[in-house]
């Protein structure tokens, strides 16, 4: 669709996250020749991240962003809009302000789905049907447009309640129960582009004193860039990788994670990664943030939070 050289973009989705902002930026160089894109985004119950809209303000230059009906939802209890906003498109509009194609499908700008999860899409091509159709779906969108606000104009109250209403609980346990599974949990953020600006990442700094959670011998005082101990890890598709644990110059514990478009992950960006130990090796599983909260929002038995602010912590699932 891109490379057809459109002149102008338009597209709806009902929410974006960390993740799927980060797999955007991978297409960076394919914006630039675009002169506006329009973005519209939903913050419905707020399953869009904040930091991701304004990561997709930054995708280039000529971007700008709007959330439906964002002023009101903004102010709205858990984020509830007043009509769900849940489209899934992008229009191309070429030089004479006439569509020439349309992408349509199921996925969100996520991780899942852009690339790891199972989404169905089709792509009309105008030039080639009924261009008064295209110039209908324009005309909606442009409404929608109007019925959006800009993201500056709502981000940073969006950003200041999303951070407060989706901040870990620790559950009071009132009598003692049996701790069946136990779980590492490292919210991922930024991953650096070790392998080249168009293929994801999987170099990544965890804490200072990860190593012990993950099972290695502690070491009180580690020398920068010295190995902490070695990790196997086993992934979705039941391939184990081993993969050394440092101690970086940054005071960070660095592991390089396995490759993830060969073993399920699709991207690590904006994930919460998931440590738990089976035998000799951690079943290592990467969550989107609601998905992590509908699994075990309700078994977090304690976090910390980093200078970054990102989070981590450990589960403890009780029978």
């Amino acid at each position: 669709m891109l490379s057809q050289n459109p002149q102008s973009l338009i597209a709806a989705f009902a929410y974006v996250t960390d993740s799927g902002a980060a797999q955007m930026h991978g297409l960076k160089d394919c914006f630039k020749s675009i002169q506006h894109c329009r973005w519209i985004f939903g913050i419905d119950y707020g399953r869009s991240h904040p930091t991701a809209i304004r990561k997709m303000a930054e995708l280039a230059q000529n971007s700008e962003i709007r959330i439906y009906d964002g002023a009101h939802v903004v102010k709205s209890q858990s984020f509830t809009p007043r009509k769900s906003f849940h489209l899934k498109t992008v229009v191309a509009v070429d030089g004479l302000g006439k569509p020439s194609e349309q992408l349509v499908g199921s996925g969100n700008l996520s991780g899942l789905g852009l690339t790891s999860g199972i989404e169905a899409g089709c792509l009309i091509n105008y030039e080639r049907s009924q261009s008064a159709e295209g110039i209908a779906v324009v005309s909606i969108l442009e409404q929608l447009w109007e019925e959006s606000v800009p993201f500056d104009n709502i981000i940073n109250e969006y950003e200041n309640l999303w951070t407060k209403a989706t901040a870990p609980v620790v559950v009071p346990r009132n009598k003692p129960e049996k701790i069946t599974r136990k779980l590492f949990w490292v919210d991922v953020g930024y991953v650096t582009k070790n392998r080249g600006n168009h293929r994801p990442g999987n170099q990544f700094d965890l804490p200072r004193g990860s190593h012990i959670h993950l099972g290695l011998n502690e070491v009180s005082n580690p020398t920068k860039n010295s190995l902490l101990g070695e990790l196997r890890m086993r992934t979705p598709d039941g391939v184990i990788i081993q993969r050394s644990l440092r101690f970086g110059n940054n005071a960070m514990e660095k592991l390089t994670l396995p490759t993830p478009e060969q073993h399920g992950y699709g991207a690590y960006d904006g994930k919460i990664l998931t440590f738990e130990r089976q035998n000799d090796t951690w079943a290592l599983e990467a969550f989107e943030h609601d998905d992590f909260k509908d699994a075990y929002g309700k078994h977090i038995d304690w976090f910390n939070e980093m200078q970054s602010g990102r989070l981590f912590g450990t589960i403890a699932i009780r029978s």
